[in-house]
């Protein structure tokens, strides 16, 4: 493997702030100094997990989607944060505590993220107990002024912070805390709805990417509101359009990255909003609102040059609204709240059948992180599905007794080793990375743009962001070239250039690249696996495409591998990628005539995706369940399936169009005029 595919984590790092033109200040602040991030960024030193977390956090990547390779004491950090975690967010007081003491004694002077978080979980479980608003104050303040110092002073207006920082800033204020002086809003409004509008506009005005933003404005809009709405239990006609147009634009990042953080409580504000703004009590029909609904709530959260200057300047008149584009009409309200209504009564809904409350309870979700991998585990799984022995691994590189250490997590391995022993397992090695190697910025937000393009089927967007992305990626590394060739793939099969049977050959190519076919086989015989998310996304598609149960990569052995990838106890650190595959092992089940297992992996994948406040799926999973019972029912295997199709259907539709998945949204209203109407 060449040196150029090496793309370490301080190249990365480097990679990452310069294509944002953010100074080693401005993202040290509170971390390191300018000379030691230099270092950093100069290879001289590898800072512990939760600060290379952080440092990637405050430049506004949010860990889902890249793959974490850890030594063995920083999987056994990150493992128990992540009881502790899971044990806060469940409301499991006495577990919650003991393994925060267990945290708590590691060397939280040094590590002032980690410090951070044990404060935070501790605030949370102050919460629990209804601690006042004055104790919580004190160790919110606390806890921030960790990374973020001079609070009073109001620096962090045009600061470069984390999720998590500005998330304890938030609970901060609200709590009645000072956070120095803020310019802007209404002179007569409360400090807090001043304060937290500004961070608002200081979050969006960071260079975090859609799925960070979506992590803390919506629960920064929610919050603003609700102080807005004490202080001004009948705000007049003005103040309602501001809220709204303050809570639309949080609705519009959770509908663009497919989450579900707030949301919620953000639709019934938004509901009681345009009821007190309009007087309505209204139910529209589902016929009239898709002819004109997106118009109205596009001109709900328009921005434009002239709102920019009036938020500077506070002017917020009934006549101004009206001329940024707000809707003033009573039929654009009355589709805005019928609308509105219709999603929050399909999620209260499925959230009650799930048993997931539907209300964010806590700030767990921000600290959730996927795919965390031990670098022993990953080295003994590859090379036993790869069929190599330890001398063939280990040869040239280092000794079989270090090999074997390493693969029982008895060690830290020097870096150059385990990243020369990934190279000749094929994988690439990075110890954190996304599907494509990249230090430039700018082309992994390209990736994700294409991706989900393609997953709207928007071929003419995936074919031009693909071409620029074969100019802007080096093909010479095999994770590169596997995963271009499997988007172009996918991109011809949508636009019909190619025949599935096509396909399926050329993604079997695609996945060789860097796994043998012969070795990804063994799993049926109990061997141990590990694949990339790259390689389970060419294994996903092959089995999807293929039509012949007795094909070589089939749904039972898709189903297979992902049972010993994903284990059941961990299948909130894999999320993404469960819910992809195993919702496609549950179309497939049906098609088979399997329904009753079908139905129930959908109804697993659904609570998962409710638990972790992801809603792409969803959809999805609902379409299948009802699929299975109209067809038991056709066969005569069934009794009648106690529901309606039609309200089923309605259902998928809403959760599509809330999604703004488009493609879906079309086929779900094409099977409103099928037979099983």
């Amino acid at each position: 493997m060449q040196r150029k595919e090496k793309i370490y984590f301080h190249n990365f790092l480097t990679g990452m702030r310069t294509g944002q033109n953010v100074t080693l200040e401005q993202l040290g602040w509170g971390l390191y100094s300018a000379d030691m991030l230099s270092r950093i960024e100069a290879g001289e030193r590898l800072p512990d997990k939760m600060t290379r977390d952080r440092l990637m956090e405050r430049l506004g990547f949010e860990d889902d989607g890249f793959e974490d390779y850890l030594q063995p004491d920083e999987y056994d950090l990150w493992e128990l944060r992540d009881r502790l975690v899971r044990a806060v967010d469940a409301g499991d007081v006495p577990e919650a505590e003991r393994l925060l003491q267990l945290l708590e004694q590691e060397d939280t002077e040094e590590n002032v993220v980690l410090r951070q978080l044990c404060l935070t979980m501790r605030a949370q479980l102050m919460q629990y107990r209804g601690a006042s608003e004055e104790e919580l104050r004190e160790i919110f303040g606390e806890a921030l002024s960790c990374t973020v110092p001079d609070i009073a002073l109001g620096k962090w207006c045009g600061s470069l912070l984390a999720m998590q920082e500005w998330n304890l800033l938030a609970e901060y204020i609200r709590c009645g805390g000072d956070a120095g002086p803020v310019a802007g809003g209404e002179a007569s409004d409360p400090y807090a709805v001043r304060a937290m509008e500004k961070l608002l506009e200081a979050v969006r005005a960071s260079s975090k990417d859609v799925y960070s933003r979506a992590k803390i404005c919506p629960k920064a809009a929610y919050y603003l509101c609700l102080e807005q709405l004490k202080a001004q239990p009948e705000p007049s006609a003005a103040v309602c359009r501001r809220l709204l147009q303050i809570c639309a634009e949080a609705v519009e990042d959770l509908r663009s990255c497919m989450r579900m953080y707030w949301l919620c409580e953000l639709l019934e504000l938004m509901e009681r909003i345009l009821v007190m703004l309009a007087g309505l009590s209204l139910a529209e029909s589902g016929e009239r609102a898709t002819a004109s609904f997106e118009l109205a709530w596009d001109r709900l959260r328009q921005k434009t040059a002239q709102q920019q200057s009036m938020a500077e300047a506070a002017a917020y008149s009934v006549e101004d609204m009206a001329a940024m584009g707000m809707p003033d009409d009573a039929e654009s309200l009355a589709l805005l709240t019928g609308q509105i209504r219709q999603w929050r009564e399909v999620l209260t809904g499925l959230y009650r059948e799930c048993g997931v409350s539907e209300h964010m309870e806590n700030c767990c979700y921000l600290y959730s992180q996927t795919q965390n991998y031990r670098i022993g585990d990953v080295v003994r799984r590859r090379r036993r599905m790869l069929g190599m022995s330890v001398q063939e691994l280990c040869q040239g590189i280092c000794s079989e007794k270090t090999l074997r250490r390493l693969e029982n997590n008895k060690m830290k391995t020097q870096r150059a080793i385990w990243r020369e022993l990934f190279c000749r397992l094929g994988l690439s090695p990075e110890c954190k990375r996304e599907s494509v190697v990249t230090e430039r910025h700018e082309v992994i937000n390209m990736y994700r743009s294409a991706k989900d393009a393609l997953n709207n089927r928007e071929t003419e967007k995936v074919h031009r962001l693909l071409q620029q992305m074969k100019e802007a990626l080096d093909e010479e590394i095999p994770a590169n070239r596997q995963e271009l060739k499997h988007m172009e793939c996918l991109c011809r099969l949508h636009k019909q250039e190619i025949s599935a049977e096509e396909c399926i050959v050329e993604l079997k190519k695609a996945l060789q690249y860097t796994v043998p076919l012969e070795s990804i086989k063994r799993v049926k015989d109990g061997a141990d696996i590990y694949l990339t998310c790259g390689e389970l996304g060419c294994l996903y598609n092959i089995a999807m495409k293929s039509k012949d149960e007795a094909e070589e990569l089939n749904m039972e052995l898709l189903e297979s591998i992902a049972r010993r990838c994903m284990p059941e106890d961990s299948i909130h650190t894999y999320i993404n990628v469960y819910e992809l595959i195993m919702d496609g092992v549950a179309s497939r089940l049906g098609d088979a005539g399997d329904y009753e297992k079908s139905t129930e992996i959908s109804e697993r994948v659904m609570r998962e995706c409710l638990s972790a406040r992801r809603m792409g799926i969803l959809s999805h999973c609902l379409y299948n369940r009802l699929w299975n019972k109209m067809e038991a029912v056709k066969k005569g295997t069934s009794a009648e399936p106690g529901i309606s199709a039609v309200q089923e259907l309605q259902k998928c539709i809403q959760l599509a169009r809330l999604c703004k998945k488009t493609f879906h949204e079309k086929f779900y209203y094409g099977k409103l005029h099928t037979d099983w109407r």
